[in-house]
């Protein structure tokens, strides 16, 4: 089940004399954390190095997401996927024969697009939450995701669908033990930090 996330870092055009036309930004972020309704999140270095050494070859560059408006391949050699300490680099040489090609460069190279995001599928995360009343939110880290693509996008203020929110409820429920149902609800009414201080008081049933 694939999610995605919406980094306020920014994509740049870059154009050459032989007249090629070049995106670049960052796909992700590493150790920054951002909020997603009721709780915090943020991607772990390593967390691409699996997907990028078992499946480099499938990874694109879409336009905002949309498979029917690709920009890039690394099976093409038209785009490029890189790590290093800030995070998830990416490429994407643009086509400014087709039509994509030639809108997505327009709207990075006059600012118009600003922003980048990826879509994943989580391996392995891992839950914390603060101490009994404190004012910090519990905290999601993504430490293994299988990655598919990342576009730049107009949008980086919404950093989570309420599918991803599901998604996020799926895996809290089962590292709590609890009923899938209970985390979606405390998300969704983003009162998860009393969520877990509930089950950090609730006694254990007796055997």
């Amino acid at each position: 089940m694939r999610e995605t996330r919406i980094f306020a870092t920014p994509v740049e055009a870059r154009g050459t004399t032989d007249g090629s036309a070049t995106i670049a930004g960052y796909g992700a972020v590493f150790d920054t954390p951002y909020e997603v309704w009721g709780f915090t999140e943020s991607v772990a270095p390593g967390a691409f190095d699996k997907s990028l050494k078992a499946r480099y070859d499938e990874l694109a560059v879409l336009a905002d997401h949309d498979a029917a408006r690709v920009l890039g391949t690394t099976a093409s050699d038209t785009a490029r996927f890189s790590i290093d300490s800030h995070g998830l680099a990416y490429e994407a040489d643009l086509d400014l024969l087709d039509p994509d090609g030639v809108s997505t460069w327009r709207k990075v190279s006059t600012g118009k697009v600003r922003q980048s995001s990826f879509a994943f599928e989580v391996v392995k995360d891992e839950w914390t939450h603060p101490e009994e009343n404190s004012k910090e939110l519990p905290h999601r880290t993504l430490r293994e995701v299988k990655l598919w693509e990342a576009s730049p996008v107009l949008w980086g203020a919404n950093p989570a669908t309420q599918v991803d929110l599901k998604r996020a409820a799926r895996s809290l429920a089962a590292v709590l033990k609890a009923d899938e149902g209970d985390p979606e609800q405390a998300i969704t009414e983003a009162r998860l930090a009393a969520f877990f201080d509930a089950r950090a008081t609730t006694p254990e049933p007796a055997p």
